[in-house]
């Protein structure tokens, strides 16, 4: 017996031990079904294009170290910012203002992805690009609602197709070669993508039936490379992956060159990639760009010794390697060999031009002229030379000083000799040649309209140097400067330890001093901000509206600029490649080469960047105006729905086969109100709010349903911040019309605005919530709230604005948003919740 009870032990944990691994099983393998796509399985193998910015919250610390957060934030400027974002939005009539404040602020806050690639079919040449907007799947219902509404004036249709749990947007650009537009939201992202058959390619790379990018060797290099810096942003190029898909493409020439063969003769052909970094490193804005295989030296590299005499404070400063020389002997030699392109008589006939080349300018430019030049050019900008760019000089280091007087005395000889001939040459800027100081000065006449003229620009040989400047005292000043007359600029403590982060030996360096640029700036806008002031008040005030900021208000300008120090790129070449360099204290202003540490991406991430303080503080100041605007949409909505169907919504759309919490809820009913009929028309009306269907569709965000200040994190479905009041008691929902404690909303109740006999103003229709939060598609607790039990507001009955604060937004009958304060009288506000108790409304 002992046996035989053991086994039968044995067999019932056995099969239990069976069951319950099934059952773990099961629901694993039913979480596993589906899982949302990450970035990196959305993008193909062939991807020749990445970029990505992480977003300003991920890398929010490191900011605050910086002295671009010194200047604009710790300054009180960025709060000056906010206060004008306010104002503008306040001001705006359109009610779009504060959705696309909110959208760009996410897109600033939780950055992007953007890649391009090429196809795998042989004959398939148009690549197809993704943009994927992080965090930004709470905007796709909104932006696809916008892509219908623009493309339905133009008569194209967007398709609606489902894949899985994805409801995809999509159309093909008229008069194209099938090139699709696809939109949808992939967890909590935004993906749009744009290319031929896109939407299936990208589908068939999420689901593994194309390799993605985790086996491209040369972006996970890369992706995967370590830096010694906050690293913000990145972008790459595959130059090489161009090459192999076009090169063999041929041009529509007489030639008929393939692309490869244009980018030999150009000398493209050895560029194999270009990449940038950008981020923090301390206290400075940090960049780094490689530009792969395309890389020369002419001549040893610079240093600070190879410096002109600058200016003792220059406003900007960019110096870097020249050979002329070299360049016209490769010029010629570049000519030469693919003369045989012009035809049979091409290489005849550049021979002839170029021999023929020194009779026709009437000198010989490489012996006449560039064997004089060095290897080292300088622009700069002189701080005491001017105001509005007049101190700006070039100057260019001289092989032989007495050979380029000799060239320019031999054309001016020319010139003047063809004057005393009575020949006067039409030249819009003509040279003149006063003597100077013992020496030749020349000097440049421009003709403007109507045959005016003005002196303008000026050159002169200067020790070593060959010296242009728009003023002639900017050539005065450089000669006291060689004569050490006036001192010369020497890297002070600042542009020491910036110098110290970058390479001592460098084919270019740019400087800029951002402190002294911004200060002058400032001090320009000071003198101005007066009068600003009174216009605006003039023009564009009205009643008692206040100012977004007085000029009191307005830091001082040394507070701005004080933790500021110079912008330096620096670029190092070599046989490899080209290597760039940047450390700056916050964006410069841009100067001929001043950005060469730069790439269009890392300039674009330091703008965001520098707006990240103003635009952070304004969000909070903000969030309440849009949580009321919200309520005010759903007023609206409710007073449109009553106007259309003579009644109030139902709090749960009728189906009388299902619970009131199965139900679709009054925030779906009135979705054709507050402008999404697409998500409506997405809805099976006879099915509960989390079947079929609207499994997917109760996924959508609805803007208008958010309170931009509360949690945005949902995992399932998306949320609704606001309720509908049913009235008084556990049982309000349930209640007919006429019944004490009945409020607007209840499960199967179609309130008219003829039993609101309490009047609209004084009873309230939809509240603020704070806990319990649910799905906007479900009907129930998710979307209608009754008062239960003391306190009302900030209870256990979830009323209450987003931090539990002094008050609560309540949207009343008659469309009024009003705010009610937490400590307001019980009774007050159950009078507020009840819509025909006939009882006097006390002051909330």
């Amino acid at each position: 017996m002992r046996t035989k009870h053991n086994r039968w032990v044995f067999r019932t944990v056995s099969v239990g031990l069976i069951a319950v691994i099934f059952a773990v099983s099961w629901n694993v393998a039913s979480g596993l079904v589906w899982q949302d796509a990450t970035a990196e399985q959305m993008m193909p193998q062939s991807t020749f294009l990445y970029a990505e910015f992480e977003g300003v919250t991920e890398n929010a610390e490191a900011y605050k170290e910086t002295a671009e957060y010194a200047a604009f934030v710790d300054s009180g400027l960025a709060d000056l910012f906010q206060k004008v974002v306010d104002f503008a939005i306040a001001r705006d009539n359109t009610g779009k203002a504060e959705g696309i404040k909110a959208a760009l602020d996410d897109l600033i806050n939780h950055g992007f992805i953007l890649s391009a690639s090429l196809a795998e079919e042989q004959n398939q040449l148009i690549p197809s690009v993704r943009f994927i907007f992080n965090e930004g799947g709470a905007w796709t219902s909104d932006a696809v609602n916008l892509l219908q509404e623009m493309l339905a004036e133009k008569d194209i249709e967007v398709e609606i197709q489902k894949v899985g749990r994805r409801q995809i947007a999509s159309f093909i650009i008229p008069d194209s070669p099938g090139i699709e537009v696809g939109m949808w939201k992939e967890g909590e992202s935004m993906v749009v993508v744009v290319g031929p058959d896109v939407v299936n390619s990208t589908m068939a790379c999420i689901s593994g039936e194309v390799p993605n990018i985790s086996q491209n060797d040369r972006l996970q290099a890369v992706l995967k490379a370590e830096t010694d810096f906050e690293q913000t942003g990145l972008s790459w190029l595959d130059w090489q992956a161009l090459q192999t898909k076009y090169g063999g493409i041929r041009l529509p020439i007489p030639q008929q060159l393939t692309i490869a063969e244009v980018l030999e003769i150009a000398g493209l052909d050895k560029l194999d990639s270009v990449i940038n970094r950008g981020g923090y490193r301390g206290e400075s804005q940090w960049t780094e760009t490689s530009i792969v295989g395309l890389g020369q030296q002419d001549g040893p590299m610079l240093t600070l010794k190879d410096l002109p005499p600058l200016p003792s404070k220059p406003n900007w400063f960019n110096v870097f390697q020249c050979n002329p020389a070299a360049l016209h002997d490769q010029l010629v030699s570049l000519a030469k060999n693919n003369a045989g392109l012009m035809g049979p008589d091409g290489e005849e006939q550049v021979n002839q031009i170029i021999e023929s080349l020194p009779q026709m300018l009437g000198f010989d430019p490489k012996t006449d002229l560039l064997d004089h030049l060095g290897n080292v050019a300088c622009i700069y900008d002189d701080a005491n030379g001017g105001v509005f760019g007049t101190g700006i000089t070039f100057c260019l280091k001289l092989k032989s000083p007495e050979g380029m007087e000799s060239f320019i005395d031999s054309q001016m000889a020319r010139l003047e000799k063809a004057e005393e001939n009575g020949e006067y040459l039409e030249l819009p800027v003509y040279p003149y040649r006063i003597e100077q100081d013992g020496k030749d000065l020349i000097v440049f006449d421009i003709t403007g309209d109507g045959d005016q003229t003005f002196q303008y620009g000026a050159v002169r040989v200067v020790g070593d140097w060959l010296v242009v400047g728009l003023m002639p005292q900017s050539i005065k000043s450089f000669q006291l400067r060689v004569d050490g007359k006036l001192p010369v600029w020497e890297p002070d403590a600042e542009y020491q330890a910036a110098l110290a982060e970058l390479p001592s030996e460098f084919t270019s360096l740019t400087a800029v001093n951002t402190r002294d640029t911004y200060q002058l700036m400032l001090n320009w806008g000071m003198m101005f901000l007066p009068v600003l002031q009174q216009s605006v008040m003039d023009n564009v005030l009205e009643g008692d509206e206040e100012m977004p900021f007085y000029v009191e208000d307005f830091p001082p300008a040394e507070a701005i600029t004080a933790p500021m120090f110079p912008n330096l790129a620096v670029s190092v070449a070599d046989e490899n490649g080209i290597k760039f360099y940047s450390r700056s204290s916050t964006v410069g202003i841009p100067m001929m080469g001043g950005n060469s540490g730069m790439s269009s991406v890392s300039v674009a991430a330091v703008g965001v960047a520098l707006l990240l303080p103003a635009v952070q503080q304004a969000r909070s100041a903000a969030r309440g105006a849009q949580s009321k605007n919200n309520m005010k949409q759903i007023g609206l909505a409710m007073h449109n729905y009553a106007d259309t169907y003579g009644h109030f919504p139902s709090g749960t759309m009728e189906n009388a086969d299902l619970k009131p919490d199965e139900r679709l809820s009054w925030a779906a009913s009135i979705l054709p109100f507050i402008e999404e009929g697409f998500v409506y028309e997405q809805l099976q009306k006879d099915q509960a709010w989390n079947a079929g269907e609207n499994e997917v569709t109760a996924t959508f965000m609805i803007s208008t349903y958010m309170d931009p200040a509360q949690n945005q994190n949902f995992e399932e479905f998306a949320p609704i911040h606001y309720a509908g009041i049913a009235g008084t008691g556990k049982n309000a929902a349930t209640l007919k019309i006429g019944q004490p404690g009945c409020g607007i909303f209840g499960y199967d109740r179609e309130t008219r605005f003829r039993d609101i006999t309490d009047g609209t103003s004084n009873t309230m229709m939809v509240t603020q919530v704070n806990d319990d939060i649910g799905p906007w598609a479900q009907g129930g607790k998710s979307t209608i709230r009754s008062l239960t039990k003391q306190p009302y507001i900030n209870g256990p009955d979830g009323i209450g604005g987003p931090t539990q604060g002094d008050v609560v937004f309540v949207l009343m009958a008659d469309g009024a948003v009003r705010a009610v304060s937490a400590n307001v009288d019980p009774k007050t506000f159950e009078n507020l919740a009840e819509m025909a108790d006939g009882n006097v409304v006390g002051e909330f």
